[in-house]
């Protein structure tokens, strides 16, 4: 399995992790959401183990342009996520201000939704960059 292909795979559960938290968030705490909640969580902890033994730390994978997809694909997700909850900010603020006897409280499942969408957008932007990179030559997947 390649490096891209990891990431591939990573950005799917990282989704999937993201989905079942915002059911969880709408639908309530229920015991299906928390099991596929778990489950996603287990199975990216052991993508990340097996990656970190299949790409050892004394032999980095390490290149400008991969470098620079990194650090472009994370500005993205931060900027995006940033921006996602200045809005939903926005709208429970507005929600106590226009019904201020009804309190409108954010569901606490929203904030790891919101963590396991900046993960997977940072997953899927880098992998949409190195594809660009591999249409103008400049990609160098392992």
């Amino acid at each position: 399995m390649t490096f891209n292909r990891y990431i591939r795979f990573r950005a799917v559960l990282e989704c999937i992790g993201a989905i079942s938290c915002v059911l969880m968030a709408c639908i309530g705490n229920d015991l299906v959401g928390v099991i596929v909640a778990a489950a996603s969580a287990l199975l990216w902890i052991g993508g990340e183990v097996w990656v970190m033994t299949v790409y050892q730390r004394h032999r980095p994978r390490r290149d400008e342009l991969s470098d620079m997809h990194q650090h472009k694909a994370m500005q993205f997700a931060l900027v995006s996520l940033a921006g996602f909850l200045v809005v939903i900010g926005f709208i429970y603020a507005v929600l106590n201000l226009v019904r201020p006897l009804v309190v409108h409280v954010i569901p606490p499942m929203l904030l790891p939704a919101l963590a396991m969408y900046a993960l997977a957008v940072s997953d899927i932007r880098y992998l949409w960059l190195e594809h660009d990179g591999d249409d103008a030559g400049g990609d160098d997947e392992d």
